[in-house]
């Protein structure tokens, strides 16, 4: 019995070793002798990303100096109204054809390589991402931004947390068709980013201490936003919504390599930045903030707005003789520009 008792116990011993090695903390010294290379290497493959909304949720509302806040609202992106499907999303591109479709990457993704240091000012780690050679660029599907407001009895379309459950709600009732009194703000076609296949975008995170000076720093170039294609030779739609007083038209925007100095093919990402701001001032009502921007000089670009189209057609009943001639509304005609650049841009941010 006493024998068993001990082949019992060293047979736990043996089992539970290697569990209590993985809990012991690998530096990178030590990541190097395990894997044969410095730091983490972490591959993704994945050829789309598929989902039905995201909200923005303002939980106390909006109100004048002086005036009680109104109830939460919502800022949601979900599907065109009368979409076929309500499910939206991103396609990772292995191949833009010129009549608008795609093909899907079927490789990897991205590769991510992650690191640690010491530093000077204090231990960050960095994360260095890089997209696989079958990406070249990414498609944004179709989509709308609606307002919702927080309505629980007539609408209840604003996902929210009851106690320790959250409870996810939809702004359709059925399929694409909308709840009442919910209103489309934004509504676009495809939105295609074309990267340049030498020099595809890359990303690089600090976290901690980031000497970077900024939590990511992006490189890499991209061809086009919104380049043309047989389809849609202007760019990609862009519909400001708001009855007779909103706006439509298409937007373009590529990469322009006329300057003789510019070294780069297509418009470089180098410079540009994504990083949080803590509170500077001694305002209490000062918060911190999530800032964009760019350091220094950009590249040239062309941005195009085509077929830029202010209100409505007039329906054939009310055009009026007496205004403009009874002239029926249209198109504004192209608007554009050629060679611009961008110094030193700088994007907060905050609230909510």
């Amino acid at each position: 019995m006493g024998k068993n008792k001990k082949l019992g116990c060293f047979t736990l011993l043996l089992l539970f070793t290697p569990f209590t090695m993985a809990m012991q903390p690998l530096d990178d010294q030590s990541l190097s002798i395990a894997t044969g290379q410095d730091g983490l290497n972490i591959g993704v493959q994945l050829s789309k990303i598929d989902f039905n909304q995201i909200a923005i949720i303002d939980t106390d509302g909006f109100a004048k100096k002086g005036e009680t806040a109104l109830t939460q609202a919502a800022l949601v992106m979900a599907a065109n109204p009368n979409a076929v499907t309500p499910t939206l999303g991103v396609d990772f591109v292995q191949t833009f054809n010129a009549n608008g479709t795609i093909q899907n990457n079927t490789s990897q993704l991205l590769q991510a390589v992650i690191d640690t240091d010491k530093g000077n000012s204090g231990a960050f780690a960095n994360i260095a991402i890089k997209f696989g050679s079958g990406v070249n660029g990414i498609r944004i599907r179709p989509l709308s931004v609606y307002l919702v407001p927080h309505d629980p009895v007539n609408i209840d379309a604003i996902s929210m947390m009851n106690a320790s459950n959250y409870v996810r709600k939809s702004i359709f009732t059925t399929g694409t068709t909308l709840k009442p009194n919910i209103k489309e703000l934004l509504r676009t076609s495809n939105i295609d980013i074309e990267f340049m296949p030498n020099n595809k975008p890359t990303m690089n995170f600090q976290l901690g201490s980031a000497p970077q000076s900024h939590m990511l720093m992006f490189g890499g170039a991209i061809k086009s936003i919104c380049g043309p294609t047989t389809l849609n030779p202007d760019g990609c739609s862009i519909n400001l919504v708001s009855g007779n007083t909103g706006a439509k038209f298409n937007l373009q925007l590529t990469a322009n390599d006329t300057d003789p100095t510019d070294t780069t093919a297509g418009f470089s990402l180098s410079g540009f930045y994504v990083g949080i701001e803590g509170k500077t001032g001694t305002n209490p009502t000062e918060t911190g903030s999530v800032v964009f921007g760019n350091i220094g000089k950009s590249e040239k670009f062309d941005a195009s707005i085509n077929n830029l189209w202010l209100g409505d057609t007039i329906p054939t009943g009310s055009l009026d003789s007496n205004t403009f001639n009874g002239l029926q509304n249209g198109s504004m005609g192209n608007w554009g520009i050629k060679g611009a650049n961008i110094t030193d841009l700088k994007v907060k941010i905050s609230g909510l």
